[in-house]
């Protein structure tokens, strides 16, 4: 172990973890330096400079003593540490000005507190090594267990000093708040001092005496497991290392560490290469818990966790220990190559095994995603639901829980996991909820799920609207504004936000938006969706001044302003761009935007064609002839394993269990059940249409769509009954082929099974509104009677007791001799397809800014990727881009208008990071609240911190 007093260690130790300190640092100061004042800003120049200072003296000084080949000494070691102590302590004692609390904690990336410690650490235990090593010669004489009696002396001392004196407050009172500090960092300097030299003279001793194997057995195996155990029963208050093989590591590592070190060189070599295989946990968990040395001695005087904590950082000696008495020994027999091989190889293995088991999550992920949000609806799909479930189970771990003190899941690996399967993106909890029941089947009620509460704001109105509209002759069309004078009557502070819902005419887009904040117009930024609505909802949880439009399904635009104080006024507008004159209707206010008689001078011809799309006007359309369309039955079956309504005792074990199969009784009832439904929905003649013209679809996990036979019944009865009710990709699927499939035949839809509300729906319905032409409506049977429900509610029944199906008239484009597309007959205008491609290839050439016409060609390019959605995950990047450079806000951007230069950097920063990711990710997880074990460890480990604060408070006030 002498070999730590190399000063190229300092390298290791000092220079590489302050220069990734350095560089942490300057990525969260440029983003929150627009909110910090002058005194904040000099204290972060200042902390910055001296760190460089003594990161450069640190270098130069190991420089010269390689240079002259000599070793650490006894000087640079004590002032190294008090330097570097000194620096800790005055870091956290400004910190409150160095990171006011005025700046959010969602400005901040990571733990920004701990970095400190984190970074610098390593200086201070090396510099403590150093000095055990140097004020410890001849250790293999020494006893080790003395140390450990002096180790666990200090705190006790501590412990009663603290008792006798906190009842004699005005003692404690008297003395100086830096000297009380002063005393802390003493005291656990010399608790770690002597645990570190208990373990250099445990290590040093040649042979392996009985007791020395105990103290083996206790450092690498009980230690370790009790620390684990205890952690999750404090929920996992260090970090999450609930994970099986965090114990078989434990177990086997301690086995390596103990085995006496055999003769032969092969097995040598082998217990050489074992020891360096699992030499990665034990670095592993000396690194995590590394920053946490400084409050082991306080863990130690509450519950003994201290020990607990100290484990990694006696382990982890002894550990490197036994490889390098491997190492001089495997020298005398093999070649140094062969040595340094297997040594590289196995501190590889778990790394690479690790890396290889995430990546196999990553592509599990990635098919579990494309087949939810990003099918081919003529693709058959086949997932394991086992794998699904340890992919989602890992996730949970991973990224999946709450901020929790020290760590969030598990340290470092959970970082590493968020990056290399999701791109430090998110998969939310109501996406793996819905994974879940997709392919295990429905646990919750879905109509339930679906419901969102809304705040109440019927006391912010509008107050004021105005309107002005001017024809742009070079881009033939029309740019009209809205200005809005919004009031709040009496809602209070914190639910005063201003919600609308605008239902867009086709070929009328957005172009721009500002709100006024404060009494500065602020101009709307166009940003990515997900970016932007995750900025907003930051800043609405402090009561910042955020706005926001967006599309939420079809041409249905969300419009969000926030907050309003009480009688508060504020004042926003919108900007539209549009072919023709259209009607807009905002809070019950209708709008008439352009002039229908300068229309008819300017432009009377509004139908446009382009290369991909026509934008028919309604004038033309009514000139379309006209066709009824015949219906047909197109069943989808429930062919699910639906637990919930399972009310029997006997079959409680299939409802709690993860069991995606019903029990066969229940097959074979629903089965009949569901075969008579279809039967007597026939004998009603509700439509003219018979079962050879009907279709099938049996829908669980999967959709199998045939043909319906004369002995349908069979087929039924040929089904299994598992996973989840996933009738979005059914009628999606119905949609898809209809409108692929263009005649004068309709569907329609019938679902047929014991409980439609446990069915899985998206609720987009809207983004493919152009392949239902004929009616938005869809229908069920429960109990042999026929309800009716829409596309844009989802289950929710409409009507009960249908006696019968209305027909359809629809319009047909470009005429009868050669329907090529059917279009409602509503005397709307209508956007058609012209391309018999997946996708469009749109040049930034193409795209001109507030351009009508480059609007109408990115609305083709959504048409596209709603009707092919597997293209979506290549082509959804340049729609995006195309809506930047037009200044169109289309479904996959937003306009929001942020308040201040850091916020929109933060929202450069969260645009990046989805544009590079898996769109069906998000950017982040519902936040869960920290359980209460954790805050009264918490509270305990930093009484006497408290204790410091409260003396120094009271000092400050009496002066």
């Amino acid at each position: 172990m002498t070999k730590l007093l190399n000063p190229k260690w300092l390298l290791l130790s000092n220079t590489l973890p302050i220069a990734i300190l350095l560089f942490l640092e300057y990525s969260e100061f440029n983003i929150i330096k627009p909110l910090l004042n002058e005194q904040s800003i000099t204290l972060w120049y200042y902390f910055a400079a001296t760190l460089i200072i003594l990161m450069a003296c640190n270098a130069t000084y190991a420089i010269i003593q390689i240079r002259r080949r000599k070793r650490l000494d006894l000087t640079y070691c004590t002032t190294s540490f008090i330097a570097y102590t000194l620096y800790i302590y005055l870091y956290y004692h400004n910190s409150g000005d160095i990171i006011p609390f005025s700046i959010p904690n969602w400005m901040i990336s990571g733990n920004i507190f701990m970095y400190v410690g984190s970074f610098l650490m390593p200086t201070l235990i090396h510099s403590l090594f150093a000095s055990v090593i140097i004020l410890t010669p001849n250790a293999k004489n020494r006893r080790a267990s003395v140390n450990i009696l002096f180790a666990i002396l200090i705190p006790a001392i501590f412990y009663m000093f603290g008792v006798v004196f906190s009842s004699l407050w005005n003692g404690i009172s008297s003395i100086n708040g830096d000297l009380f500090v002063l005393l802390i960092i003493i005291i656990t300097a010399a608790f770690l001092f002597f645990i570190l030299r208990f373990v250099y003279i445990l290590i040093s001793k040649r042979k392996l005496y009985t007791h020395e194997l105990v103290w083996k057995i206790l450092i690498s195996l009980i230690l370790p497991i009790a620390g684990l155990l205890i952690n999750t029963r404090l929920d996992h208050l260090f970090g999450d290392f609930s994970n099986m093989w965090f114990y078989v590591i434990t177990i086997v590592n301690a086995a390596l560490i103990c085995i006496p070190n055999p003769s032969d060189k092969k097995l040598r070599l082998l217990l050489f290469s074992g020891r360096c295989i699992t030499f990665t946990y034990t670095l592993y968990f000396f690194i995590v818990m590394m920053p946490l040395l400084p409050f082991s001695i306080f863990a130690v005087i509450f519950l003994g966790l201290g020990f607990l904590m100290l484990t990694p950082l006696m382990l982890f000696p002894m550990h490197l220990n036994e490889l390098t008495k491997d190492f001089k020994a495997l020298k005398q027999v093999y070649k140094k190559p062969i040595i340094y091989l297997s040594a590289i190889v196995g501190i590889l293995i778990l790394p690479i095994g690790t890396t290889i088991s995430y990546l196999y999550d990553k592509a599990m992920l990635n098919k579990t995603l494309e087949y939810i949000y990003s099918p081919d609806y003529k693709k058959e799909y086949k997932l394991s639901a086992d794998a699904v479930n340890r992919m989602l189970s890992t996730i949970d771990h991973r990224v999946g829980r709450g901020d929790i003190f020290f760590y969030q899941s598990t340290p470092f690996l959970s970082s590493y996991y968020k990056w290399l399967v999701m791109n430090n993106l998110n998969l939310s909890q109501s996406k793996k909820d819905m994974m879940r029941d997709i392919f295990n089947g429905s646990v919750d009620d879905y109509a339930k799920k679906r419901s969102v509460s809304s705040t109440d704001t019927t006391d912010i109105k509008i107050t004021d609207i105005k309107q002005h509209s001017e024809y742009d002759a070079n881009k033939k069309a029309w740019i009209s504004n809205i200005d809005l004078t919004i009031k709040n009557g009496n809602t209070p502070l914190w639910n005063s936000e201003y919600k609308t819902y605008i239902n867009l005419p086709e070929g009328c887009w957005i172009s721009d938006y500002y709100l006024y904040v404060g009494d500065v117009k602020e101009m709307g930024i166009l940003a990515e969706k997900k970016a932007a609505t995750w900025i907003f909802n930051q800043i609405r949880n402090v009561n910042r001044d955020p706005g926001l439009l967006r599309y939420l399904q079809g041409n249905m635009v969300e419009f969000r302003v926030f907050p309003f104080q009480k009688e508060e006024v504020r004042y926003t507008g919108i900007e539209f761009i549009h072919r023709e004159p259209v009607e807009i209707t905002i809070d019950n206010h209708k709008l008439v935007l352009g002039n229908p008689q300068i229309q008819q001078s300017v432009s009377p011809a509004s139908t446009v064609r382009t290369k991909n799309a026509i934008y028919l006007s309604a004038e033309d359309k009514n000139e379309l002839e006209t066709v009824e369309c015949k219906p047909y039955y197109h069943f989808i079956v429930d062919v699910s394993a639906n637990r919930n309504d399972l009310s029997s005792i006997k079959y409680d074990y299939y409802k709690t269990q993860q069991i995606n199969t019903l029990p066969k009784e229940i097959v074979k009832e629903r089965q009949a059940k569901f075969t008579q439904a279809i039967s007597n929905l026939f004998k009603k003649h509700l439509i003219e249409t018979t079962k050879d013209d009907a279709k099938i679809s049996f829908t669980n996990t999967y959709v199998k769509e045939r043909l319906m036979s004369s002995n349908f019944e069979k087929d039924i009865s040929s089904q299994d009954f598992e996973g989840g009710f996933f009738l979005d990709r059914a009628i999606k699927k119905i949609l898809f082929d209809s409108y692929t499939n263009p005649s004068n035949k309709y569907p329609v839809i019938v679902v047929v099974s014991d409980d439609i509300d446990k069915a899985i729906v998206n609720l987009d319905f809207e983004n493919m509104r152009f392949t239902y032409p004929e009616s938005d409506a869809f229908y069920s049977i429960q109990n042999d009677s026929l309800r009716s429900h829409t596309f844009a509610t989802g289950t929710k029944v409409i009507k009960n007791n249908i006696d019968s199906i209305p027909k359809h008239i629809v319009k047909v484009w470009p005429n009868l001799a050669n329907p090529i597309s059917y279009l409602p007959d509503d005397n709307k205008p209508s956007i058609i397809l012209t391309t018999n491609n997946k996708s469009l290839e749109i040049t930034q050439n193409d795209i001109k800014e507030k351009d009508w016409e480059s609007g109408l060609q990115m609305q083709a390019q959504w048409m596209l990727q709603s009707l092919y959605p597997e293209t979506a995950d290549e082509e959804w990047l340049s729609l995006v881009q195309n809506s930047f450079k037009s200044r169109i806000m289309t479904p996959l951007t937003s306009y929001i208008v942020v308040e201040n230069e850091t916020q929109k950097v933060l929202l450069r920063k969260k645009q990046e990071e989805t544009l590079s990711g898996n769109r069906s990710l998000d950017l982040s997880d519902d936040t869960q609240r920290m359980s209460e074990p954790d805050l009264i460890l918490i509270a305990a480990m930093f009484g006497l911190f408290l204790l410091y604060y409260k003396h120094r408070k009271r000092k400050e006030n009496r002066h």
